[in-house]
């Protein structure tokens, strides 16, 4: 990543072994995954205390849930007597209890209950409790950091916030997610979401005609984050499947947004709509990406399914295209390679993860 200092127009691209080695990943892990905000749901999957979810980051078996109070948590899925989970699946419930021995506990992470601990000289049920991690909420997603340190998320995506605040993805819905599992770098679905200058080549009938590539423009960043501009041909306002959100001005209403919080959080923020490409390493050369469509209050399932069909559309040119590029990655003869203008956001990318890297 040495180059990762130089200003855009004498700009490359990552070294290909830090796409391929197993030995980079475990770092990257390290260094950037369990030190960085990682976005893990959406406020509406828990509309209700008691609601939950179980899922994994990274190894750690975690449970996601909104308490009494209202609070979202994320909970450690590890009983603290012998490491069975404590939650499966998803659902509500008033507490979390393991089925190997039958200590509960509250949605708060406290210890309830642990039968026949009596005899434990100096245990103290008090003092045992389900590890927490910090969560922050951030225009209806929500995000966990394994890091006790880590500055607020917030104020690092304050830029962001000025251009996505105004189409309010906060107000949409989730529909059921599509899912795809992904034999390439979880480095190469940032990059190709991150630029439209391969739009006319992999996306000539989707999105292509109305969305040229080669007018798409990013905005200069402050914190770990980028927006990538799309307008669409001719500055006509961009097609809509569902009710625009309202207070857009015209030139939102003819772009639409590609976004990544830096380091996993891809999103796109459309004038009708939104969509998350939530990806889930597994190792250097695996992920599972799920993508979720969010639509307006009000559209039904069956009318998300437009939407739902036209992503799943691109989304199968863009696996055509990564895993012609992994393929290369993994050439002898592979080398860095330039970067065009139109990869500022990458270039953005890139910049954020050698300052990681090196600490």
């Amino acid at each position: 990543m040495s180059t990762a200092a130089d200003p855009l127009a004498r700009a490359q691209t990552l070294a290909p072994d830090t796409y391929t080695s197993t030995d980079f990943y475990a770092r990257e892990v390290e260094t950037i995954f369990r030190r960085s905000w990682i976005c893990f749901g959406r406020e509406d999957w828990l509309p209700n205390a008691g609601d939950y979810f179980a899922f994994e980051r990274f190894g750690e078996p975690l449970v996601a849930l909104r308490d009494d109070a209202g609070a979202v948590r994320v909970l450690s899925n590890v009983c603290r007597h012998r490491w069975h989970r404590v939650a499966e699946g998803r659902g509500n419930r008033r507490s979390l209890q393991c089925k190997y021995h039958l200590w509960t506990y509250g949605l708060d992470g406290r210890l309830l209950g642990a039968p026949q601990m009596e005899r434990a000289e100096g245990f103290e049920r008090a003092s045992c409790r389900l590890p927490e991690l910090r969560v922050e909420r951030w225009h209806g997603w929500l995000y966990l950091s394994f890091d006790p340190n880590a500055e607020p998320l917030a104020p690092q995506l304050s830029g962001l916030e000025r251009h996505i605040a105004p189409y309010q993805p906060e107000r949409m819905r989730s529909l059921a997610p599509l899912e795809y599992d992904s034999t390439w770098n979880w480095k190469v679905m940032i990059e190709n979401f991150l630029e439209s200058y391969h739009v006319g080549g992999i996306h000539p009938e989707t999105l292509e005609p109305g969305f040229p590539g080669v007018v798409t423009w990013a905005e200069d960043s402050d914190g770990p984050w980028s927006v990538l501009h799309n307008p669409t041909r001719g500055g006509q306002p961009s097609p809509a499947l569902y009710p625009v959100t309202t207070g857009l001005s015209e030139s939102q209403r003819a772009d639409f947004l590609v976004c990544c919080a830096f380091p996993l959080h891809l999103f796109a923020a459309n004038p009708d709509s939104a969509a998350w490409y939530e990806i889930l390493p597994h190792g250097a050369l695996h992920f599972t990406l799920r993508v979720h469509v969010c639509v307006p209050p009000g559209v039904t399932d069956e009318q998300g399914e437009m939407l739902r069909s036209f992503i799943d559309a691109v989304h199968r040119e863009d696996i055509a295209a990564c895993t012609s590029v992994q393929a290369g990655l993994r050439s002898r003869l592979a080398a860095r390679g330039r970067l065009s203008h139109l990869e500022k956001a990458l270039w953005q990318f890139h910049r954020w993860l050698a300052e990681r890297a090196s600490t």
